[in-house]
């Protein structure tokens, strides 16, 4: 049974719940895979201010915002973007961001709960290296084009496949153990996108795995990485996946992402942008965010991507502008520099 097909019946199940049944926008198809979600357009990227399509506007307003003092120590640019995102952009922030060199970690609301969306596809690469370290499951070929199209380009069928292949959300279960991740739970559901975590495991997780925590060995983790800084520009679907780190960081020159999002949540966007940051892996940042839906024009719509191709949509565009906004505030020079002076 398709992913449509199953969030669509659990949807007319529970019609008049709270919470709309999730899937994630990065659906799409891989090639010698049964495809296990419908086909989405992959249209170009529209420009900030342009029409988005049948006359929802994108918002042209700045972020980030003037509230943001760029000549503070990044803990107060923290603080400070969090509740600039809350009172203008309707979004509820997470921030998570170590220095693994000297330990120093700032977060704010990191221990709040988000849907992981498509970071849950790190537990399975995580899950896939682990067993191969084990011998209880030696990598493929046709394996490593799965992590390949999973992590760099998003592939939901890849993460699929790999999902049923590994046990489903025990894998879950699993790596929260091996790795500490006390937040971290299976989804209820089993379907992978509703795993649920937070900015501060995010952190933990990506400090393990690169101090290698699960006995993976320096080749497999430096694969793993490999991955995540081929990061491509857009999903398999089409989707723009470099807001927040790759947009909000152009000074870095190596950047390794996981980026997730999806809609709706209680009818709000889930977006997150993570990953490990410099040739050492020194830096490590996730942010996440839960925002309103807008649209500039009050036209009543709904971007569930379990029917609709939101590549052009203007909501998903003003919440990944949000994200991207809140990088920038924290970094405002477009790179992680020293944390305890100002960067204006």
């Amino acid at each position: 049974m398709s992913r449509l097909i199953r969030c669509l019946t659990v949807m007319v199940l529970l019609l008049g719940a709270t919470q709309a049944c999730t899937i994630p926008t990065e659906t799409n198809s891989v090639v010698d895979i049964p495809v296990t979600s419908p086909a989405v357009a992959t249209p170009d990227v529209l420009p900030a201010e342009e029409p988005a399509g049948d006359g929802v506007t994108v918002s042209p307003e700045p972020f980030p915002s003037a509230r943001v003092p760029v000549s503070a120590p990044l803990a107060e640019r923290i603080s400070a973007a969090v509740a600039t995102a809350a009172a203008e952009r309707g979004a509820d922030v997470s921030i998570a961001v170590l220095d693994r060199a000297t330990g120093s970690y700032l977060e704010d609301a990191a221990t709040e709960p988000v849907e992981t969306a498509s970071l849950a596809k790190l537990f399975v690469a995580a899950q896939m290296y682990h067993l191969d370290a084990l011998g209880e499951r030696p990598l493929s070929d046709f394996d490593r084009l799965l992590l390949k199209r999973m992590l760099e380009s998003s592939d939901d069928d890849a993460a699929n496949t790999l999902w049923d292949d590994l046990g489903g959300s025990d894998l879950v279960v699993d790596i929260a153990r091996r790795y500490g991740l006390a937040a971290t739970a299976p989804p209820g559901d089993g379907l992978w996108w509703n795993t649920e975590t937070t900015a501060a495991d995010l952190v933990t997780f990506y400090t393990g795995l690169l101090d290698d925590r699960d006995g993976l060995g320096p080749g497999r983790i430096a694969e793993f990485v490999g991955y995540l800084r081929a990061s491509t520009p857009e999903g398999i679907d089409g989707y723009d996946q470099r807001f927040g780190i790759p947009d909000g960081l152009p000074g870095e020159n190596v950047v390794g992402v996981k980026q997730g999002w999806m809609c709706c949540v209680g009818d709000r966007w889930i977006h997150a942008s993570t990953g490990v940051i410099g040739e050492d892996n020194r830096y490590i940042v996730t942010v996440a965010s839960r925002e309103d839906i807008r649209y500039e024009d009050d036209e009543e719509s709904y971007p569930d991507t379990a029917i609709t191709d939101v590549t052009e949509d203007s909501s998903a565009q003003h919440a990944r502008d949000t994200m991207t906004g809140i990088v920038k505030s924290l970094f405002p020079t477009g790179v992680v520099d020293d944390w305890t002076q100002p960067q204006g």
